[in-house]
């Protein structure tokens, strides 16, 4: 009996073969010695599984080892796991579109809203040089005499800096109600934390995020002065929308 023996692992086949024979196992290419099995490691593929039953079929009882797949299981599980992520991408990136249509009907609302406000305050305008004082006028009439945000838009500097001086309203307004760990937390943590904590609906959120993006734009002078007016009047919109949440 010559003791030579043949096994498989997933990659490997695995040959035991005493060492006056080792010529005979030189003989299949690619191979590796491994001195802590003490066994000659083959890689599992068709061509090396022939060589090896060509070689010592006849010298063994029964032949345990068995070819590859033609498509490895392992392998065919991976794709099926990407095919799966594939289409769970597929099914967010449709979620988005979605919601990004949404977002964009909104925006156009909002739009709209200006316009007709812009159309009303010129229609002031001819009616009363003051403008300020007519713009004023007509976000109290959305927001209500006795509202908060009312007494706010009376009182505040109609000029570049009202995005920034009505960011920091809102960002104390929502700091009372939010009471967050951090007095010194930046307002669009503020605004996340108030969507975490659905204090705010979609369009309050939406809103916030206005102030907050033309706040930016007047506080690092990256609009041009012919915009300026008109996105103060935008503030104010969305200020004064804002207020049936608060």
């Amino acid at each position: 009996m010559n003791m030579i023996q043949l096994e498989q692992t997933n990659s490997h086949y695995l040959l035991s073969i005493p060492q006056a024979l080792m010529a005979r196992a030189k003989k299949i290419k690619p191979r590796q010695w491994d001195p802590r099995g003490l066994v000659w490691k083959y890689p599992r593929d068709k061509d090396t599984y022939e060589l090896l039953l060509d070689e010592f079929e006849n010298d063994i009882e029964k032949v345990v080892i068995t070819p590859p797949n033609n498509i490895n299981t392992e392998e065919s599980q991976k794709l099926a796991k990407k095919n799966k992520t594939i289409s769970d991408l597929q099914k967010k990136v449709k979620s988005l579109e979605s919601n990004l249509s949404l977002i964009k009907d909104q925006r156009d609302q909002y739009l709209s809203s200006i316009i007709q406000l812009t159309k009303k305050v010129e229609h002031l305008k001819n009616e009363d040089n003051d403008l300020e004082k007519n713009i004023k006028k007509f976000a109290k009439l959305c927001i209500g005499n006795d509202h908060l945000f009312s007494n706010i838009i009376e009182e505040i500097e109609f000029d570049n800096t009202l995005p920034i001086e009505l960011q920091k309203k809102l960002s104390n307004i929502l700091k009372s109600k939010l009471n967050p760990i951090n007095p010194s937390i930046d307002f669009i943590d503020l605004i996340s934390l108030a969507k975490d904590k659905k204090l705010l609906s979609n369009d309050a959120i939406h809103l916030l995020h206005i102030i907050r993006r033309q706040r930016n734009l007047f506080a690092h002078n990256s609009i041009e002065p012919k915009t300026r007016l008109m996105r103060v009047i935008y503030v104010i919109a969305a200020f004064s929308l804002l207020s049936s949440e608060f």
